[in-house]
């Protein structure tokens, strides 16, 4: 994760570090440019304060913001070269003609209420070749897992569970996110970061019994990644091809995942006897506290 710059007027800002890799701001940035070619045309929904798109501009590349908070429109409209004050909607319907090499969607389309709907709108408006790039959080990261575990779902100020969240994606969810609005996936990357430090982070209050237990129980790796970012390109597929095709490709981890030594039933057995443990540990001290 990049680190947050604190400024009360704006919510979402950071600085950015194009060497850390585990950062959605920079795989971002990275599959915006991935085509190598100079002076991209790059079209940035909720651009927030423009820290995004000024990595780009600051290569070259022509970055036009939209974004509904006005503090932000104002401090973006200092780093791009143009800036829209509202929604989306709002600003195709007033630019009809505009078209864009890329589409860049930084953690955005979780806000809205149909993301497939604004995506498929959007790409009336990309370029030929042009590509789409877009950053979600994933609901099934560890720290979600292990706060059900424990009976709550709390929302928060920032993070997977921003209160401000109407949608909610797996890696699944995402594969069909993109299926319904006609795009092909061609490469995903993840964003890792362990449950115990996302839950520090955000002020989750997890149990580590219930950390303990995500861990032992994840079999495909996923309770790590804490945001998908992705390139995806219009196709012309049928949607049960096209689905199945996104839901085959591969994510990528920015950096190693841990993992627990072992695999196949050697690991089951284990995780099955730790599991054991921990809830014989659980019901012990609830019985205990009666």
């Amino acid at each position: 994760m990049s680190a947050r710059v604190t400024d009360p007027a704006i919510k979402y800002q950071a600085q950015i570090d194009l060497r850390e890799r585990n950062s959605s701001h920079t795989l971002l940035h990275e599959l915006a440019v991935a085509s190598g070619e100079p002076n991209l045309s790059v079209l940035e929904v909720g651009c927030s304060s423009g820290y995004l798109g000024a990595s780009l501009t600051a290569k070259g590349h022509r970055v036009t913001g939209v974004e509904p908070d006005p503090a932000s429109a104002e401090a973006a409209a200092s780093v791009l070269a143009e800036v829209w004050i509202g929604g989306l909607d709002t600003y195709l319907d007033a630019h009809p003609d505009a078209r864009f090499d890329v589409l860049l969607f930084g953690d955005v389309l979780e806000h809205m209420v149909e993301p497939a709907d604004a995506l498929r709108r959007s790409l009336a408006h990309l370029r030929p070749g042009g590509s789409v790039v877009v950053s979600l959080p994933n609901i099934t990261h560890g720290s979600v897992r292990a706060m059900l575990l424990e009976g709550r779902f709390t929302y928060q100020d920032r993070g997977i569970l921003d209160r401000t969240h109407l949608r909610f994606f797996s890696r699944t969810g995402i594969a069909q996110l993109m299926a319904d609005a006609g795009l092909a996936l061609e490469r995903l990357h993840e964003v890792g970061q362990p449950i115990d430090i996302v839950g520090r982070e955000y002020e989750m209050q997890l149990s580590r019994e219930m950390i303990t237990a995500v861990e032992l129980l994840d079999d495909d790796d996923s309770r790590h990644a804490f945001q998908y970012v992705l390139l995806a390109r219009p196709s012309a597929l049928p949607h049960g091809q096209l689905l199945a095709a996104n839901v085959a490709v591969p994510s990528e981890p920015a950096v190693p995942r841990p993992h627990i030594a072992g695999k196949g039933s050697w690991r089951r057995k284990l995780q099955a006897r730790l599991f054991r443990m921990i809830l014989k540990s659980l019901s012990e001290r609830r019985f205990r506290g009666r």
